[in-house]
């Protein structure tokens, strides 16, 4: 758990605006659904994401372990268009989902290439 204490020149900012900029390695949508989720605290309180923050404020925030989601590799059709040893470009067939997420685990572009590159 951190705590961060709110400085002048912060002042004004919305509460998920002040996160993004003090926590550079979030996303302001991660931030948003943190404070939604109820790991931010807001001088002791639940806030909500367009609270603004004033100086002296005390913001309570509890980042949470990343879920590990496990993929495995899956014989997909993938058009290469070049492959060397540091390098694959290839042309995403469209629709074609990125990597596994909520509601999609498998048939994904990371399931492709596991299998591709073992």
């Amino acid at each position: 758990m951190s705590e961060l204490c709110v400085l002048r020149e912060r002042a004004g900012l919305r509460l998920d605006r002040y996160l993004a900029l003090e926590l550079p390695d979030f996303s302001r949508s991660r931030v948003q659904r943190l404070i939604d989720d109820g790991f931010v605290l807001l001088n002791e309180q639940p806030p909500r994401t367009r609270d603004l923050v004033r100086t002296g404020d005390r913001v309570r925030i509890e980042i949470p372990p990343l879920q590990q989601i496990e993929a495995a590799a899956e014989v997909i059709p993938l058009e290469i268009i070049f492959e060397d040893d540091d390098l694959l470009v290839l042309n995403k067939e469209a629709g074609m989902v990125v990597h596994p997420g909520a509601g999609n685990q498998e048939h994904t572009l990371v399931n492709a290439l596991l299998h591709h590159c073992p």
